[in-house]
């Protein structure tokens, strides 16, 4: 069991995430020029999707992080500065989804260029950040403290946002997550609107007992998203839902990383360093064994 405390009389807080995720996603399994036809989900999820999620998250009051990529971005300029102007927190997905265990020395400049042209276009500098799969590199943690980054978003380990030690005497919080509560997973097994929200509804309720955070990530897109307007309308009867309960709060990412600072939480070690002289002779790729850290 954890020592981990919420603010006097929240008995769970519910963090919604949204990764953006848009033609950077497509750009993975094709080329500029053919960023049409079935590679059009991610531009649906920004020309139909994000208003109709806007509107439904402001029926609600509730306020999310959007977590997104300096390719998106520059594509979406007036997208990124209505999400800011919403209210929501921008937060950041690096240069682009480019896996960072396979950026060797040029990962930092992708960091910063995630980082800066975010804060170029929205005039906020994000907070947060969450590496794409959750596939963080070895120095990965310690680039984002040197960075400015607060905290990150890339783990499922633990059921309460915690702090990492970051080179030297810098910190980072991790706010976890868990992909029972994503919806990428069911929407691209094709379950239905209903299977979704019993799926999400019965984690929350488990989460909500034991006083723990409720992760919802959520996507922009059009195929593995919520951002179908069938699927919004299950978004919001799980939100209405939780949002009934006695002791329930939502925060965005930093509210989340400010309270576990205020908390004082004791920093774990980096969990790479436990592991080093093992990961520098194994081949490696996030939680894949196929090539060498660094290589």
């Amino acid at each position: 069991m954890t020592d981990f405390r919420w603010p006097d009389g929240v008995r769970c807080v519910v963090f919604v995430s949204l990764n953006f995720d848009a033609e950077s996603y497509d750009l993975k399994s094709t080329t500029e020029d053919r960023l049409f036809g079935r590679f059009s989900y991610g531009r649906y999820g920004v020309r139909a999707g994000l208003p109709r999620l806007l509107h439904m998250l402001q029926r609600r009051g509730i306020r999310a992080t959007v977590f997104i990529t300096a390719s998106d971005a520059m594509r979406h300029v007036d997208a990124i500065r209505e999400i800011r102007d919403a209210g929501h927190e921008i937060a950041s997905r690096g240069a682009d989804l480019a896996p960072l265990t396979t950026l060797g020395d040029s990962e930092f400049h992708a960091l910063q260029r995630g980082r800066d042209t975010l804060a170029e276009i929205a005039g906020v500098h994000p907070a947060g950040f969450r590496a794409a799969a959750g596939e963080v590199g070895p120095r990965t943690l310690d680039h984002l403290a040197h960075l400015g980054f607060t905290y990150d978003s890339s783990f499922q380990d633990d059921d309460h946002p915690y702090v990492f030690s970051a080179g030297g005497s810098a910190t980072i919080v991790e706010v976890p997550t868990v992909s029972s509560l994503d919806d990428s997973f069911p929407y691209s097994a094709r379950h239905t609107h209903a299977r979704v929200l019993k799926i999400w509804a019965e984690e929350f309720e488990a989460l909500y007992r034991a006083g723990c955070l409720v992760p919802l990530t959520l996507h922009l897109r059009g195929d593995i998203g919520t951002s179908r307007a069938a699927r919004i309308a299950a978004l919001e009867e799980l939100l209405a839902h939780i949002a009934g309960q006695p002791g329930v709060r939502f925060m965005n990412g930093s509210e989340l990383a400010a309270h576990t600072v205020r908390s004082g939480r004791k920093p774990e070690a980096n969990p790479y360093l436990a592991h080093s002289e093992v990961l520098s002779r194994t081949l490696y790729r996030g939680d894949l064994a196929i090539r060498p850290i660094g290589a």
